[in-house]
């Protein structure tokens, strides 16, 4: 399953900023709209106001400011502003500042009539013209524009030449006037701020209405996705799941045939060997199954600390045999990052370089990056490097998907279900690293990622390895038989197996259904080892008869065993000197561990 990136949400003053930028773009266009209709009903008002003082005053100034008023209405009705897409913090600026001065010079253009219409001689007239110039600020103001400082300016530049000049050379009554317009235009302001503010109220509620609509789909998408991805991500699962079930199921036909007709003892063998690789692989494919469940529940949180990445690359060199890897890394490579998750993305990314790498090494490669803007200001780059068979360019965007494999497409269950790539993305992701690949075609590839290098003098530890019994009993030794070993599992047809093969090794088996049961019935004193399920019917758990066998006696030879044993339950049970077997049980780990309480039960050879 292909998880949903959580990409960090943007802090809230930058989500603000963003908001009012985009109220701010929207006004900005609503002001610029063409408005040829209102244009050509103002114009033709004009042209009367002009006819009117023509006749009452002067055709000369009147024919003037008709031309200016004619010149401004041309620029806004044919010239308009064009506006920069997609608008920039800096466009913007400068379109509000263009449209500011756009607005100013049309308002002055008409704000002139107060200067070139203005009679000195005739109260009326200009008592009539005021009257005429503060209607003109009532009709427009809210129509010129709705960037308010532009609004603004051109309340202002219309009526300040009639109050100036009114003032000035105006009869008492102008004077009057005058003083009123004053008051207009501090009125005029207030209610430009008003509206403009309401404005933009509106213009927040349709854009967050916008938003959410927005969201609402593209949560709807990627809920579509997401369930197109699961179902895609089950489908594959339940096939492969399927493949070793049915081979299982098949063998042991055969195997029952084969007994029921007394096949020869080579024959039976084979089969045996088919139904082991067939668990093997239905094994392997439920681990990684269980590994992605709890990588994408969060179960295992991060600790990240000081890790040196020499210790830890040898030791995953030494596992993968000798001879496969070799390793190249600075002794002072001490990253910053989790151990354990680290550890998994370099096993997941050496696997998959030797499964594809028939013939050749792998390398293991670390080396210094500066990366600025970091408390240490450097990084470690590790490259895992192969010879194999290389990927082509087209499908290395799909090599982390789930159940893909680029060069196993006969689906050979020896190379693995194509999940280990697909682990190694969700763990880059947690440990917020991104996982780069280089490759070409029949000459190899390397995967790569950056780690932010640990502080000067941190104390480094190397990634945790798989824990090694000390004191490893020889495996060729035999058991004891009668050797007294009890038995909690509430699974009968585990219990069953489990007795069987027990059996079958002249073990003596003590089997019981849960935790409390054991504790009446046993005799816990002669027991030799216990194996106790950590899910348990009733009040006591596994872990908690544990407790309570090794307190009854301590040198009892205990395991824990459970399908889903944890990094934690590993711990608890190396703390406690206890084994932790994953379900489905492997027999030679099984045989180690009586093996191991036989060790501990015969007493010291005497001298």
């Amino acid at each position: 399953m292909t998880p949903t990136p959580a990409s960090a949400a943007p802090p809230a003053d930058a989500r603000d900023g963003d908001h009012r930028f985009a109220i701010q773009c929207e006004v900005l266009r609503l002001s610029i709209r063409p408005l040829g209709p209102v244009l050509l009903v103002q114009y033709l008002l004009n042209c009367g106001v002009a006819a009117l003082f023509a006749w009452q005053f002067s055709p000369v100034r009147a024919l003037v400011w008709l031309a200016l008023v004619t010149g401004v209405t041309v620029m806004r009705g044919f010239f308009a502003q064009r506006l920069p897409e997609p608008f920039t913090p800096a466009t913007l600026r400068a379109a509000q500042r263009q449209h500011t001065l756009r607005t100013a010079i049309w308002e002055l253009a008409h704000g002139l009539a107060g200067v070139l219409l203005f009679n000195p001689e005739r109260p009326d007239l200009q008592l009539l013209l005021g009257l005429i110039l503060m209607g003109m600020t009532l009709s427009s103001a809210f129509s010129v524009s709705f960037y308010t400082p532009a609004t603004q300016l051109a309340i202002t530049l219309l009526l300040a030449p009639v109050i100036v000049t009114g003032l000035w050379l105006g009869a008492p009554v102008m004077m009057a006037v005058a003083v009123i317009g004053i008051g207009l235009t501090a009125m005029m302001w207030k209610l430009v701020a008003d509206h403009s503010r309401q404005l933009e109220e509106n213009i927040d509620l349709r854009l967050n209405e916008r938003t959410l609509r927005e969201q609402a789909l593209a949560g709807l998408r990627a809920s579509e996705q997401a369930q197109a991805e699961r179902l895609r991500f089950f489908s594959a699962a339940n096939h492969d799941l399927r493949q070793p079930v049915m081979a299982i199921g098949l063998q042991a036909e055969v195997l029952r045939q084969q007994l029921q007709h007394g096949t020869d003892s080579a024959a039976v063998q084979h089969t045996v060997a088919s139904l082991s690789r067939a668990q093997q692989a239905l094994e392997g494919l439920t681990n990684q199954l269980l590994e992605i469940g709890r990588i994408e529940a969060a179960v295992d949180p991060l600790r990240p600390a000081a890790v040196a990445l020499a210790p830890l690359l040898n030791e995953l060199a030494r596992q993968a045999g000798e001879g496969r890897v070799a390793v190249r890394c600075p002794a002072e490579a001490v990253a910053w990052t989790d151990a354990v998750a680290l550890r998994r993305v370099l096993s997941n990314l050496l696997d998959n370089a030797l499964k594809f790498t028939p013939r050749g090494r792998a390398l293991l490669a670390v080396r210094a990056r500066r990366r600025p803007g970091t408390d240490t200001g450097r990084a470690w780059r590790v490259e895992v490097r192969d010879s194999g068979i290389g990927i082509a360019a087209e499908s290395q965007t799909r090599v982390f998907d789930d159940f893909e494999q680029v060069g196993n497409v006969e689906r050979n269950l020896q190379h693995g279900h194509g999940l280990g790539l697909a682990i190694v993305r969700r763990l880059a992701g947690q440990l917020g690293i991104e996982v780069a690949l280089r490759s070409a075609p029949g000459k190899g590839s390397v995967f790569s990622f950056e780690l932010p290098a640990a502080r000067p003098g941190a104390a480094a530890v190397p990634a945790p390895a798989p824990s090694v019994a000390l004191d490893e009993p020889d495996a060729d030794a035999e058991l004891r038989p009668g050797l007294a070993v009890l038995v909690v599992e509430d699974n009968i047809v585990v219990a069953d197996s489990l007795s069987a093969l027990l059996r079958h090794w002249h073990v003596a088996p003590r089997i019981y259904a849960s935790a409390a049961e054991a504790l009446a019935l046993a005799d816990l004193d002669a027991l030799d080892a216990a194996l106790c399920d950590i899910r348990l019917p009733g009040a006591f758990n596994g872990i908690a008869l544990a407790e309570r066998l090794a307190q009854r006696k301590p040198a009892l030879t205990i395991a824990l065993i459970s399908a889903d044993i944890t990094e934690a339950t590993q711990q608890l049970a190396a703390a406690r000197g206890w084994h932790a077997l994953r379900k489905p049980v492997q027999p030679d780990a099984l045989r180690r561990v009586l093996l191991r309480a036989q060790q501990q039960q015969q007493p010291p050879s005497s001298t």
